[in-house]
């Protein structure tokens, strides 16, 4: 049985669990539909878990669904320690936010009381730069070095006294490459005697990095940001969290309707449960290893330039591919996204299941060839 088709069965038999629940048709209000193709797509394009969530995750939704018309209070203290248990901090080091992307935006709104720059590596993770700019600050983007690596020692010589913020995305999105942690560390000890630094981890799950959280705890000016999107695939359930010292939290907590507002009750017990099931977490980790392998062997038979991974994506050269790459894919049913980087044509491609990744690499085959 495909993935795919392993999904669509779990969402059927949902429909026999809420009616065990003893819910009937009458109780639900008019349904939403999906275009008729939309279970049929191979989305490779947003670096999510094509696993996820897992099975400990989904039990936790059924289970907890009905609930949703409480507010979260009794739950949000039990993920906010589990969470501290994880990383050997407090429940005062921990901000949830409604994905890392919330966690981010706070930041950005704490800082911009006081216009000036953010220093950020380029390429790098963009989908929140807009917000920073809207709030008037600017950006000073430092190029990655010869191996495609943040460039630590130019963004540390970049941070000037209208710097507001020093952004590491680590793993590097769109890259997938890392700086190892000790390294990473120091850069960001020396920064942070001269502005606030912002370390993304989205990826380090991925990559089996440890966290800065250890920093962060202790310099006010240090703040993790992290998330159950990825390799926990709750991209949809949207919880993320902030690791910093507890003067920070509060003061990032207070830009938000009230303190971890924006969790809710089934993402909560998703997000917990999600904790505990280890087996799914190493078995993830595992397909998307040899989802990149499968890749990396195409793009050498074809003759086409890549980034070695850490990450559940790889960005490729699509130079020598003739015409629109993207829509030759879309038109196999097939999501990538495009990207211009180092002068050229390149192609951000999310690991899917191995099948889809089997797909993948026929089609590019069949187009390049």
């Amino acid at each position: 049985m495909s993935e795919n088709t392993s999904r669509r069965l779990w969402l059927k038999q949902t429909t026999f669990i809420l009616a065990g629940l003893g819910l009937k048709a009458e109780a639900f209000a008019t349904p939403v539909y999906f275009p008729d193709d939309a279970e049929d797509m191979i989305l490779l394009n947003s670096n999510e878990n094509a696993y996820g969530p897992s099975p400990l995750a989904r039990k936790a939704i059924m289970e907890h669904y009905l609930k949703s018309n409480r507010y979260p209070d009794d739950y949000i203290p039990l993920l906010k320690k589990k969470i501290a248990g994880h990383w050997n901090v407090q429940p005062e080091n921990i901000l949830l936010g409604a994905g890392s992307s919330e966690i981010i935006g706070l930041v950005n709104l704490y800082l911009s009381s006081e216009k000036g720059n953010i220093v950020t590596a380029e390429p790098s993770y963009r989908v929140w730069n807009g917000q920073a700019e809207a709030f008037g600050l600017q950006f000073n983007r430092i190029a990655l070095n010869k191996e495609r690596k943040i460039d630590l020692s130019k963004m540390l010589a970049a941070i000037d006294d209208n710097t507001r913020m020093l952004y590491l995305c680590n793993p590097n999105n769109p890259t997938g490459t890392n700086v190892e942690t000790p390294t990473l560390g120091g850069y960001a000890i020396d920064a942070s005697k001269k502005t606030f630094v912002l370390i993304d981890e989205a990826y380090t799950e991925y990559a089996e990095l440890d966290s800065q959280a250890s920093l962060a705890i202790k310099i006010p000016n240090i703040v993790v940001a992290k998330t159950f999107s990825k390799i926990y695939g709750l991209a949809g359930a949207r919880v993320g969290y902030a690791i910093a010292h507890p003067d920070t939290i509060r003061r990032l907590s207070r830009l938000q309707p009230w303190p971890d507002a924006n969790v809710s009750v089934v993402s909560a017990a998703a997000a917990m449960a999600s904790m505990d099931d280890h087996g799914f977490v190493s078995d993830c980790r595992d397909k998307v290893s040899q989802s990149r392998q499968l890749c990396y062997d195409a793009f050498k038979e074809l003759s086409l330039d890549y980034i070695p991974s850490s990450t559940n994506f790889i960005l490729f050269n699509i130079d020598k591919i003739k015409g629109d790459f993207v829509k030759q894919m879309q038109a196999k049913n097939i999501y990538v996204q495009f990207r211009e980087h180092f002068g050229g044509k390149w192609c951000r491609v999310s690991m899917g299941t191995l099948e889809e990744m089997k797909m993948f690499c026929s089609a590019l085959k069949s187009i390049t060839g």
